[in-house]
C-alpha cells in the first residue's frame, strides 16, 4: 500500500471517531493559546456598534438607512451584525450622506467626528459605562 492511500485510510478512521460536537484536540490546543479571546466575538463588531449607533441616532430603520446611502438593506444588516467589514464604497456614502468619518467609523476615532456627533457619541459612551 502506497503512503498516499494508507494516509487517507488512517485520517478517515480517525475522522470517524470524532464527535462533530466536541472540539478536537487541535481546537484545545488552539483556544487554550488565547485564554482572554472571546469565541462568539464579531471580527467587525465595533464597527457595526458605531454604524448601529449612528442609524439609531438619526432615527431610521435599516431600510431606511440603507436606501439613504445606496445599498441594499442586507448588506447594510450584514455590516450592522459585525460578520462583514464596511466596504470602502460604504464608508464614502456614509463620508457623504451623513458626514461620518472615515476614521471614526473604521478605527473609532471620535475626535474625527463633527462637535455634535462626537458630543453624541461620548455621551452614549458615558451611560454605557456607567450603567
Amino acid at each position: 500500500m502506497d503512503y498516499l492511500t494508507c494516509h487517507n485510510a488512517r485520517l478517515t478512521n480517525y475522522l470517524s471517531l470524532v464527535k462533530t460536537n466536541e472540539l478536537t484536540l487541535w481546537q484545545e490546543i488552539c483556544h487554550g493559546s488565547f485564554p482572554d479571546m472571546e469565541t462568539t466575538e464579531k471580527p467587525y463588531g465595533e464597527i457595526a456598534n458605531r454604524l448601529r449607533w449612528h442609524r439609531e441616532l438619526e432615527g431610521l430603520t435599516q431600510n431606511e438607512y440603507a436606501k439613504s446611502i445606496g445599498v441594499k438593506r442586507a448588506t447594510l444588516n450584514n455590516w450592522e451584525s459585525g460578520d462583514y467589514r464596511l466596504s470602502l464604497d460604504g464608508a464614502i456614502a456614509l463620508r457623504r450622506t451623513y458626514g461620518l468619518s472615515i476614521d471614526f467609523m473604521i478605527e473609532g476615532d471620535d475626535d474625527a467626528l463633527s462637535m455634535t456627533l462626537r458630543k453624541a457619541w461620548r455621551e452614549r459612551s458615558l451611560v454605557n459605562s456607567s450603567g
